[in-house]
């Protein structure tokens, strides 16, 4: 599809006549339609693209798109909506798209004609970032590996493999941060000079604006990272305390972080990602009839990419085939416990997609972030209570105890990545200087009690690990919003799974017709992340961390 024959596809819908409400309707599930092949295009793209970062041609069509293709949609979408808004008949649909069109007058609110080249260029440099993290290997053991394919090492029995694997992987992401700071120095700029054109001061208050953050504020997100400091660090530290001891070691160092504390082989749930993929299906065929269902989809029609190999682009991600209204998951398996994780993970979020497949409007299908995490986060804590086929009994028992621990250790980490992001867009000017002394002071805030000494300045730059932080700011403390929101279904679980579950699956139904507080409210949880919601879920976690020893 070239840009003129993009074009004149919206001008047919702006150019149409539409006489009343119901001429509207159809008017504005053409544009869905018309918007789901588009976005359906561009995902197909994508993916090609993070499949193998070495292809030249599957990056040029991708940029070719972004850069061409993505303007005029921008552009014209503008006036579509302008077109919407003004319509004398708008009120008769309010019941049916009020959602929608809330989303579209802040849209409209927020557009500037100025914003889609640097939109453009914001995309391309993406683009660049994935090239340098997605080139990203090392030389170990006479072998080229990924930095994903050097996972299983760190989890070595012996300290000293251990701290070799750890050294290598750091010391090769040292070698790329003057490349990675001039990278998120583009991106900011762009970043607040689109903010800027749109009428703020700085892009923390335009983006809850341009995410559709209605239901809670920048405070709110602060008042979070101050209840997890007090609620939920003091576990953590706890844990890594109990770690140290195990590892009869009197300091923990960041290579002690992924072996087994007890000294015990890492644990070796598969061999291949055909492997992986196979086992899962047989985890949803006994956990739901739904579930089993669409996972059999994701088989017979070849949308997962498991294996890790050198050129695909780091990560994992599920992204939706609009048109065709299916999923895909990329992902880059090594034969970890974290894997088998991931790939629950990323099913939860492909069948919220399968789940929302019946809503009509594009937009309905495109489900705000705090609630497609409590999908995927649902289906890690539901999904791995059978790991049968994985693991017996007592290395069950330890992937379990460490999936519960990393819940806990994620919340202090959604607060530093979500702080590190208030500070730094709160500071227009800031240098690449400051950004390290802004990373180091949320480092000691939420210090958990590992040495760092002698390796200050690969801590300096941990933050660069983060791709959010580069591709989609602010696209963080959904992760702790969503937790919580999981770990409510969890509950609900324990006394009725098939109801949390069924619960579950009829608000992701939903889509994004409703709010995010009545999302939640559909699937028997509380959306919610003040010390009342915190406090219990953690007692709850920390319970279950104690009866698995």
């Amino acid at each position: 599809m070239t840009p003129e024959e993009t074009r004149n596809s919206f001008r047919l819908l702006e150019q149409r006549d539409i006489p009343d409400a119901q001429a509207l309707q159809k008017w504005i599930l053409d544009w869905s339609n018309l918007s789901s092949a588009l976005a359906e295009k561009s995902s197909r793209l994508y993916v090609a693209m993070t499949l193998d970062t070495k292809n030249q041609a599957a990056a040029d069509a991708y940029e070719f798109f972004v850069s061409n293709i993505d303007p005029v949609i921008s552009e014209e979408t503008e006036k579509l909506q302008k077109k919407l808004v003004q319509h004398k008949n708008l009120a008769n649909l309010e019941n049916e798209y009020g959602n929608w069109f809330k989303a579209v007058r802040t849209d409209l609110e927020l557009f500037r004609e100025e914003n889609i080249p640097l939109e453009t260029q914001v995309d391309l440099e993406v683009q660049k970032y994935q090239k340098i993290t997605g080139a990203m290997s090392v030389q170990y053991k006479g072998e080229t590996k990924t930095m994903q394919q050097m996972s299983p090492y760190l989890q070595s029995q012996n300290r000293a493999e251990r701290e070799e694997a750890w050294l290598l992987l750091t010391n090769r992401r040292l070698q790329d941060t003057e490349a990675l700071d001039a990278a998120f120095d583009k991106m900011f700029k762009l970043r607040m000079q689109i903010a800027k054109n749109s009428g703020y001061e700085n892009y923390l208050d335009y983006i809850f604006k341009e995410q559709h953050r209605f239901g809670y504020t920048p405070q709110d997100c602060k008042n979070f990272h101050e209840s997890i400091e007090k609620i939920i660090l003091p576990l953590q530290r706890e844990i890594l305390k109990q770690r140290a001891k195990n590892l009869a070691v009197q300091k923990l160092r960041p290579w002690d972080l992924n072996c087994d504390p007890l000294g015990r082989p890492a644990l070796k749930p598969f061999k291949t990602g055909a492997e992986l993929v196979s086992k899962c299906g047989n985890l949803f065929s006994r956990l739901n009839t739904q579930w089993k269902e669409w996972y059999l989809v994701l088989e017979k029609q070849n949308l997962i990419d498991a294996d890790s190999r050198l050129g695909k682009a780091p990560g994992g991600y599920q992204i939706s085939f609009d048109e065709a209204r299916v999923p895909f998951i990329f992902m880059n398996a090594a034969g970890t416990n974290q894997d088998v994780y991931t790939l629950l993970h990323e099913c939860g979020h492909a069948f919220h997609q399968f789940a929302m497949a019946g809503q009509e409007l594009f937009a309905y299908r495109d489900v705000p972030a705090e609630f497609a995490e409590v999908a995927s986060m649902s289906m890690e804590l539901l999904g791995a209570e059978d790991l049968s086929d994985f693991y017996n009994e007592n290395d069950f028992r330890r992937s379990r105890l460490d999936a519960l621990q990393d819940i806990i250790s994620l919340f202090p980490w959604v607060a530093i990545i979500d702080a590190f992001q208030h500070e730094l867009y709160s500071r227009p000017n800031h240098t690449a200087k400051d950004r390290k002394e802004i990373w180091l002071s949320l480092q000691e805030r939420f210090d958990s009690g590992v040495d760092w000494s002698g390796f200050e300045e690969a801590r300096s730059y941990l933050w660069q690990k983060q791709l959010h932080i580069f591709e989609v700011p602010f696209y963080y403390v959904e992760y702790g919003i969503a937790q919580l929101g999981a770990l409510q279904v969890y509950e609900n679980a324990k006394k009725d799974k098939e109801l949390a579950v069924q619960n579950l699956i009829k608000a992701e139904r939903l889509g994004n017709s409703k709010p995010l507080p009545e999302l939640f409210k559909a699937a028997g949880i509380k959306f919610d992340f003040s010390p009342k919601t915190i406090e219990p879920l953690a007692s709850l976690v920390w319970e279950e961390i104690c009866s698995l020893g």
